[in-house]
Parts: C-alpha cells; structure tokens; sequence
C-alpha cells in the first residue's frame, strides 16, 4: 500500500516552508488581525449577514399560517360583507375560508352574529362558542370539487 508523503515532510530543508521570506508568516498581521478585527473593513465579507438590517438566522421556518381571532372576526365583518368576501343570508353570515385571507380562527373574544365557516379552521373553544350563538363550523371542501360540481 502507497502512502502520500505530508506536505510538511516535502518541505523539511526549505527554510520557509513555501510562504515566501520569513517576515510573511510572523504574527497576527500576516493574517490581517486576530480574530473579529476588520470585520467593518477588509474581512467585511466573511461578516455581513452580521451587519445587514432585519438579517436573523432562524432555528424554525416561520408558520405560514394565518389566524384570527372571534373579537378580530366580529370587528372586520362589516368589511368583509362590503367586499363580498362574506354573505348574508338572513341573520347568518356566510365566510368561505378559500376568500378570506386567515386560515384559523381562534377563540378569543365573543360572538354576536350566527357565523357559517366552510373551508377553514377552528380550534374547538372557537367552534362551541360559534354554535352557541347559533352558527355552524362546516366541512372542509377542496376548491377543484368546489368547481367541478358547477
């Protein structure tokens, strides 16, 4: 079996070992000071993500997941009723969660007006609380059937 020679043992009886003259290897210089030095200016780009603004280094990728809460939902009903995102139908208010811009409600706060949730979650406080105001929390139905029965 060959064996590489180490580097270290090509250059034994070169005095400086392929760096140059002896003054390149002495000290911190050579290496353009110790440590974090010149993190602002010659080293800048092994540091930048330390220095640029809003840049954080994140352990868990953020939740894409949107929620509301009843107190929230009941504030911006109107709203919603105006841009036809919800439907009135009598005293109940229809919200489609595939309009909406929220994924989850959640239970804080109280509701007033009977609310029927399709395609959308809650968590169970929520959903007691929603039925007993009358409302209901409906199936979820995915938009390509939502379609094809058109």
């Amino acid at each position: 079996m060959l064996r590489k020679r180490k580097k270290k043992e090509k250059l034994r009886g070169q005095r400086t070992h392929g760096k140059g003259d002896t003054k390149n290897r002495r000290g911190a210089g050579s290496r353009g000071g110790r440590g974090r030095a010149g993190s602002h200016k010659h080293k800048f780009s092994l540091y930048w993500k330390d220095f640029v603004k809003g840049h954080k280094i994140r352990l868990k990728p953020k939740s894409s997941e949107k929620t509301i809460s009843l107190e929230q939902l009941q504030e911006i009903l109107p709203r919603l009723l105006a841009q036809k995102k919800a439907v009135q139908q009598g005293s109940r208010v229809l919200l489609d969660g595939h309009q909406l811009e929220f994924t989850k409600v959640l239970s804080t706060g109280t509701v007033q007006v009977p609310l029927q949730l399709t395609n959308i979650r809650v968590t169970p406080k929520a959903k007691e609380k929603i039925k007993a105001a009358g409302g209901s929390v409906g199936e979820t139905i995915e938009p390509d059937a939502e379609e094809e029965t058109k």
